[in-house]
């Protein structure tokens, strides 16, 4: 192989970024991890690096893929830069193990005995690092010790508590999202949210991120997938569009309810065959089918420029599964003048915009204690994380007082590498709690609007005139904001979220969560400058001393605060206008698919109750998994709802009802029909003996 095969010329900050990585090899650091932005060419670098290897080392290269499907895609685009055929190593594929790089999946791997593996591999290269924790990777550095390690991926970071200090000696970080937008490599984007966001309220944790079935409960009973799809009409009609759904069956429901308008969808998941996968993606990428929905499927790996949306209806605590996200949506092409990013959750807020500055590390980052299921902390150094699988191993076990079983464990520490007993206690598995509690809550309101972040030059330099004039360039940034809103405050409500996340960064520069901190900046200044012309009015009426005018004087109060109110307004500043609109309940999709359940159900339930459902309930969404059922009923809001609830709706007898009716463990929860309120309702309902309603 020769350096005149390469067929992709390097861009400066790609040449920076392999020299670095040659560097850090060269002192001494064997095991490399080298972070670089989704859509910044990290294949075409690591070709280089191969063919570089190749004429200094003469071994060969062993490149690991995260799951099966995606050795295919990683092989074609080695051949296509490097310009040489490159083997696969998986079943049913010829053998060549004479060729210069092998390229294989982790799973393939981890199936064979060490004697089966490649010999002669020089470099052991790991795409999507980010994994590089789970046992399996493990096993393959621990065998090649004598190989050159190299991970690459677009977010060194674990949701875990773990770091990467035992697996990698050394972080390589590349050239910054905000620097490659800049400079035309990526993708400018617009932002469509909305403060209805999905609520995750109560929702578990499990491993630092939310619980699947519990957060599938969550979105499909806040959010139908009608809702989504007039959104879509409305924000992203005509683009390219992948939907990041939250379970399969709602990926499934998605891409009915967009065919069903005309619509060409389709759905992937993990499930999906191989063969029909890559046929999917293909007309897809032709343009074929407009929409693709998926579940846990298209965050990594998979490149396609010209996705113009992509469209987040799926919460996630993980940074990197959100970066993961977003990084699908901008890659340049020349049909896509800005790429369009529509969330529903919270996640853009939690965890910031792509271009934001991030500071990645090999250390490990404790978590916040909280209901998330399996964390524990070092009494050592208070760190608090996920302890890996293989550190569940009962080390020892007794049978406690209640004669359930007591298991004891072992873990070390990623911070301080102290060794840590946990004990974990066997639980009794009951089908039925004697009290379920069901949550009725009104639909989310998604009235979607583009965020503002245009930055104005003008009042980011009055912003700095003012830290000089004041003497404030050194204040601690409590005050400097403080001096802001009072410096400004006739104007403040002008300052877009672009504004103060340039100010956030010129006061904080270290700040980690930029785009959060200057929300909540942004919302603050809306509120103060709402609070002065309260302030302003109220003056002007004590100072009145004709009573008829007062009224005209609030009218136009009213008027100036309606100008300012921020584009996304809270639910408790509006008034409830009307009772809903009477229109058919629950979802087409569901209602037709699940038919005969829904019968069977109501066959099982009294007649008091079953006609109750029958008239005033439908089916909103259903969520199956292999042991649980979850159904969401979309209820009719009546007069007098609270009491008609508790006079015919015992959850006891909906449980085992629609349990026998499914044919599994049934979890039934109560969604009001929409309504032109965005004030938000609940209604508990315990055995069926007592029931509240909190407004």
């Amino acid at each position: 192989m020769t350096e005149v095969a390469l067929t992709y010329e390097l861009r400066d900050y790609q040449r920076k970024w392999i020299k670095d990585i040659w560097d850090s090899w060269k002192r001494g650091n064997r095991r490399v991890l080298a972070q670089l932005p989704t859509g910044a060419g990290k294949t075409i670098c690591f070709a280089h690096i191969c063919d570089k290897f190749f004429r200094l080392q003469q071994q060969q290269v062993l490149v690991i893929a995260h799951r099966i499907e995606l050795i295919t895609q990683a092989a074609e685009k080695l051949e296509t830069i490097v310009g040489e055929s490159v083997g696969i190593i998986k079943g049913g594929c010829p053998a060549h193990p004479e060729r210069q790089i092998q390229v294989a999946s982790v799973q393939t791997l981890a199936r064979r005995e060490l004697l089966e593996l490649p010999l002669n591999i020089g470099l052991l290269l790991f795409d999507e690092a980010h994994h590089t924790s789970a046992s399996s990777y493990r096993r393959l550095i621990e065998h090649y010790q004598n190989a050159r390690i190299l991970g690459v991926t677009a977010t060194p970071q674990r949701i875990d508590g773990q770091g990467f200090q035992e697996l990698f000696d050394d972080l390589v970080v590349g050239i910054p999202t905000a620097a490659l937008i800049k400079e035309g490599y990526l993708s400018k984007f617009r932002l469509f949210a909305t403060n209805q966001t999905i609520s995750t309220t109560g929702v578990q944790k499990s491993r630092g991120d939310f619980r699947a079935k519990e957060l599938a409960v969550a979105v499909t009973s806040q959010i139908g997938v009608d809702e989504i799809f007039q959104n879509y009409l409305k924000y992203a009609k005509n683009l390219r569009t992948v939907i990041f759904a939250c379970s399969l069956e709602h990926s499934r429901a998605l891409a009915a309810e967009f065919c069903r308008h005309g619509i060409k969808a389709e759905h992937l998941d993990g499930q999906t065959k191989p063969e029909s996968r890559v046929q999917i993606l293909e007309r897809f990428r032709s343009g074929v089918i407009q929409v693709i929905t998926n579940y846990e499927i298209l965050t990594e790996g998979y490149d396609c420029p010209n996705i113009e949306c992509i469209y987040c209806v799926r919460p996630t605590e993980s940074l990197t599964l959100w970066l993961q996200m977003t990084g699908r949506v901008l890659r340049t092409h020349s049909v896509k003048p800005t790429a369009v990013i529509i969330d529903v959750t919270d996640n853009w807020k939690k965890h910031g915009l792509p271009d934001e500055q991030r500071q990645w590390s090999l250390e490990p980052k404790t978590l916040t204690p909280s209901k998330s299921l399996g964390l524990i902390q070092c009494p050592h150094c208070t760190h608090v994380f996920q302890p890996l699988s293989h550190e569940r191993a009962i080390v020892d076990a007794e049978i406690g007082e209640d004669g359930l079983v007591i298991e004891h464990h072992s873990a070390i520490c990623p911070s301080c590498g102290q060794c840590v007993k946990f004990t974990t206690k066997e639980t009794t598995n009951q089908n039925l709690k004697s009290t379920i509690r069901i949550r009725l809550q009104n639909s989310r309101n998604l009235d979607l609007t583009e965020i503002d972040l245009s930055v104005s030059g003008a009042r980011l330099e009055m912003v700095y005139d003012m830290l000089y004039s004041q003497n404030l360039r050194n204040a601690p940034p409590a005050k400097i904001y403080k001096a802001i809103f009072m410096t400004f405050i006739e104007k403040i409500s002008e300052f877009s979220l672009g504004d103060w996340r340039e100010i956030v960064k010129m006061v904080e520069r270290s700040e980690p969560a930029t785009t959060k901190k200057a929300w909540e900046l942004y919302t603050e200044a809306l509120d103060r400058h709402k609070n002065r012309l309260r302030a302003l009015s109220f003056i002007e009426q004590r100072k009145s001393k004709n009573q008829v005018k007062i009224p005209a004087l609030r009218g136009t109060t009213d008027k100036s605060l309606n100008q300012v109110a921020p584009n996304i307004s809270s639910a408790g500043e509006q008034q409830p206008k009307s009772s809903p609109i009477k229109q058919n309940l629950g979802n087409p999709y569901f209602q037709k698919k699940y038919a005969q359940e829904w019968e069977q159900s109501l066959a099982k339930c009294s007649v008091t109750t079953a006609e109750f459902l029958s008239q005033n309930t439908g089916l909103f969404h259903v969520e199956t998994t292999p042991k649980f059922v979850n159904i969401s009923l979309e209820i009719e809001n009546i007069p007098n709802l609270k009491l008609k609830l508790k006079e015919v709706y015992n959850a006891t007898e909906i449980q085992s009802a629609f349990s026998q009716g499914f044919g599994k463990q049934a979890k039934v929860m109560l969604r009001l029909v929409p309504t032109q309120t965005e004030s938000q309702s609940g209604v508990e309902i315990g055995n069926g003996q007592k029931t509240t309603l909190d407004v």
